[in-house]
């Protein structure tokens, strides 16, 4: 399963509960202002062992460099819904 986190990490618990109820294997994907995760470093730190996506986007948007995760550009995160199947996405 894709999980999609939107809200930032500072404000929400969206990406809290995502690591929560995820299993095994699913991958998460940082969009909007949960992409602030990928450059935080006690966030790193908690995705280490992640498969985690970031959406190249979303960082560029907010002045934010590269960080932890694997680059997603929306063409990418297309290919990876019809691979995996629908998304579960977090939000407020």
């Amino acid at each position: 399963m894709i999980h999609l986190i939107m809200s930032s990490p500072f404000l929400t618990q969206d990406l809290e509960q995502a690591l929560r109820y995820r299993n095994q294997g699913d991958a998460l994907v940082l969009m909007q202002d949960a992409v602030v995760a990928a450059v935080s470093p006690l966030w790193q730190a908690k995705l280490a062992e992640e498969r985690l996506y970031v959406m190249s986007e979303d960082l560029q948007a907010r002045g934010l460099g590269e960080g932890s995760g694997l680059s997603l550009t929306m063409t990418g995160l297309v290919v990876l819904i019809e691979a995996e199947g629908s998304p579960h996405s977090w939000s407020c």
